[in-house]
């Protein structure tokens, strides 16, 4: 396989990466979901996304899943255990957890700024 041939391979996986993780992030966010449904292992497609993006796939899971959550919580007409249903969260100890990671506040601080 030509070098060519390996880039275009390589960006044809991660514009059908970037494709499921628009549809699922709302409820996917593990590497592994991804790489099992392009039938690649998790550490390839972490490379793939890095060689043609500069980022890990971790990153744009993550970078989808913050823009659904900062949406839905944009939508004062939802409360935070909506949100956190929506966003397929089993606790909302979890779902508070998750976004204090990913925004740096909890979501009741979030709505209030």
């Amino acid at each position: 396989m030509s070098a060519m041939e390996a880039s275009d391979n390589a960006s044809r996986i991660f514009l059908q990466f970037l494709a499921l993780v628009q549809q699922h992030c709302r409820c996917q966010r593990d590497v592994a979901f991804y790489a099992q449904r392009l039938c690649i292992t998790p550490k390839y497609l972490s490379q793939v996304s890095k060689s043609v993006s500069g980022l890990p796939a971790s990153e744009w899971i993550s970078f989808y899943s913050a823009y659904e959550l900062v949406t839905l919580l944009n939508d004062q007409s939802k409360t935070l255990t909506e949100v956190a249903d929506l966003m397929h969260f089993e606790t909302l100890s979890h779902f508070s957890r998750y976004t204090k990671k990913l925004l740096g506040k909890s979501p009741t601080e979030y709505r209030k700024n």
